[in-house]
């Protein structure tokens, strides 16, 4: 499982203060913080700032890098932010994100093949979000197909079926499901990846709808989720999870994650 850790996210206002204070340390440690909890990559997302993402990204990725083991993945949809923020990367990021959207393909896909990050590819495009499971899986086969086309390596590919506020539509998180079955089923060389945190925005007990999500999303395939990897309980099913669905051999790390606990 692929975690992308998300607190670095402009959308928290204290986050979006550090930005905007340029508070080193507390960017750096919520970014060291993520990793020793076992993100596999730090989600970096300045698109509040608007008019000045460009140089608050630019600011922090070195900062980020300096003190941190992993990749970025660079929340952003805007253009010229997203090819500034590649440019000087100094490992290899993930782009976040690509939709179907004619006019993002064109903007994005000449640095695609230039600079070869993975991506982080949308269910969405000229028409709007897709209503059915079936949608989705031909929007994710169309991108799938150019991106192929284009030079990208199916591997570096995440699918995004897309999960919204159960709070806006009681049906998405079933829609999401289904949707990411059909995905996994038909596009098995694809990785699959959610925001998982989306789906109880606006609702009560968010974590606790967070964690049975990740269950369930799981158990259909999903192969990488972008959340908040300090949420124990979180982690805990997580590993659960990943023991009863046999993707932990030995279980090895259940038993780790256990033990650590214990000490704790």
């Amino acid at each position: 499982m692929i975690i992308v850790g998300e607190r670095l996210n402009s959308s928290r206002k204290v986050v979006l203060d550090a930005f905007l204070a340029r508070d080193e340390k507390f960017l750096q440690e919520q970014g060291q913080k993520q990793e020793q909890a076992g993100a596999h990559y730090i989600d970096l997302n300045t698109a509040t700032l608007l008019d000045k993402e460009v140089e608050t990204l630019c600011w922090a990725i070195p900062l980020l890098e300096k003190v941190l083991s992993i990749p970025l993945s660079l929340d952003t949809p805007n253009p010229e932010a997203m090819a500034e923020a590649l440019k000087i990367c100094q490992r290899r990021a993930i782009l976040n994100s690509l939709t179907g959207e004619s006019r993002k393909i064109k903007a994005l896909l000449p640095l695609l093949k230039d600079l070869k990050p993975q991506l982080i590819v949308l269910c969405l495009d000229d028409e709007g979000l897709p209503k059915t499971a079936e949608s989705s899986l031909a929007i994710a086969s169309k991108m799938a197909n150019l991106l192929i086309k284009e030079g990208i390596d199916s591997k570096d590919i995440f699918i995004d079926p897309l999960v919204h506020p159960l709070a806006v539509d009681w049906k998405s998180a079933s829609l999401f499901l289904s949707s990411l079955e059909l995905i996994k089923k038909n596009l098995p060389e694809l990785k699959t990846i959610a925001g998982l945190s989306n789906v109880s925005f606006g609702l009560p007990q968010r974590k606790l709808l967070n964690r049975t999500f990740l269950v369930l999303a799981l158990s259909h395939g999903l192969d990488a989720a972008i959340c908040d990897p300090l949420d124990k309980e979180f982690q805990a099913a997580l590993h659960a999870c990943q023991a009863l669905l046999a993707k932990d051999p030995s279980l090895k790390d259940y038993l780790r994650f256990q033990r650590e606990r214990i000490r704790k």
